[in-house]
């Protein structure tokens, strides 16, 4: 099914705050979701699946344990929403040269949107890659080379961050992304979404009932 990128990312955000992140959080994973979608990618299906795999798990286990070279979550496997919100905010330091490594994390596709928008935030080149893949953001635009489709992968053991070298010549960092205006969802990925989001929907109670439309045991007529 054929979706708008506001309605990717309304039920993205809806569907983060059920599974118990924050309002803040959930923000984030709506605008990474959006972000991959228009990139062509299954960003809702990685959505998807990072709330299931992480299902129950605090959310403050899931963020980078220190912030020192090498980050790692508590939980075992970092997860690309808060790890992300952690590493745009530090995104002078990768603009003075810092680089960084991450690992395991869980659908790291989620955690591209951040490298980009930490290299937007301060003019510097970087570049995010796992095996398989390198990612390039340089003068606001994106290229990647992935020839096996590494982004798609539900976990990557190691990721690194890192200041990017531009060449002369750009299409040899890869394929320059293009925007996608709709996003395709699999009925599977919608019905997962959607149950998530149904959490945030508080119960009905017998006075919440009678106070909602209608007449309730009133009778008008």
């Amino acid at each position: 099914m054929s979706w708008s990128l506001n309605e990717v990312e309304g039920l993205a955000r809806k569907a983060a705050r059920g599974a118990g992140y924050s309002w803040g959080l959930a923000e984030e994973a709506g605008k990474a979701t959006r972000w991959t979608s228009a990139a062509g990618w299954p960003g809702a299906a990685a959505l998807a699946q990072l709330l299931t795999q992480t299902d129950g798990v605090a959310t403050s286990e899931l963020g980078p344990a220190s912030l020192s070279k090498t980050w790692t979550a508590k939980s075992g496997a970092l997860c690309p929403i808060t790890t992300g919100a952690v590493l745009c905010d530090l995104a002078s330091d990768w603009a003075n040269g810092a680089s960084l490594s991450l690992g395991p994390v869980l659908q790291p596709m989620l955690l591209i949107p951040y490298a980009v928008w930490a290299a937007d935030r301060t003019g510097a080149a970087l570049s995010l890659s796992w095996e398989g893949l390198t990612l390039t953001r340089a003068d606001g635009e994106t290229y990647l080379d992935d020839p096996k489709n590494a982004r798609q992968t539900s976990r990557a053991e190691w990721v690194r961050l890192s200041p990017a070298t531009i060449p002369e010549v750009k299409p040899t960092l890869g394929a320059r992304l293009t925007r996608c205006y709709r996003a395709d969802m699999s009925a599977e990925t919608t019905a997962t979404l959607t149950a998530f989001a149904q959490r945030t929907y508080a119960p009905e109670t017998e006075e919440s009932r009678l106070s909602g439309a209608g007449a309730g045991l009133t009778d008008n007529d």
